[in-house]
């Protein structure tokens, strides 16, 4: 009964004065390996930093795409109301609405993935070549909205 008693009690001090690694270590850790370590360290969060800055990057090409994307469908949403042409011809508005939906689909995937690229290749690809192809196919499918109208 003493030797468990014993036992018990070495298991509770034991537990008691448990270290950490780094506290068990300690007298071992040179000023050099305290350095790498805390260089690992910082490297750690500037990667994380880094990698929370690309997500709101792409965060951010992602609705400006969706917004340029959209663009067709709201003109032609805009003059079906105006027009009121869903009582007149509710079989051509479907299909105009199916038409700018299509045509917003293929902006938003050509500007997404001329962004994306932009991002991607980094001085590699020219920034003003980029936004001046994006800005060329926004004028060019409102252009070939009001054309067709």
């Amino acid at each position: 009964m003493r030797i468990r008693l014993l036992l018990l009690s070495l298991l509770f001090a034991c537990a008691a004065h448990a270290q950490s690694p780094e506290e068990m270590y300690g007298e071992f850790i040179t000023p050099e390996t305290r350095a790498i370590l805390e260089r690992s360290e910082q490297l750690e969060r500037e990667i994380e930093a880094s990698e929370a800055a690309a997500k709101a990057q792409k965060t951010l090409v992602l609705a400006v795409s969706v917004l340029i994307g959209l663009i067709p469908l709201g003109h032609i949403g805009r003059k079906i109301v105006r027009e009121k042409t869903w009582k007149e011809n509710p079989g051509g508005t479907i299909q105009a609405l199916f038409v700018g939906l299509a045509g917003g689909a293929v902006l938003f995937g050509l500007n997404y993935g001329i962004l994306l690229l932009k991002i991607k290749m980094g001085d590699a690809f020219n920034t003003a070549f980029a936004f001046l192809l994006v800005a060329a196919m926004v004028v060019g499918s409102v252009y070939l909205l009001n054309k067709n109208s």
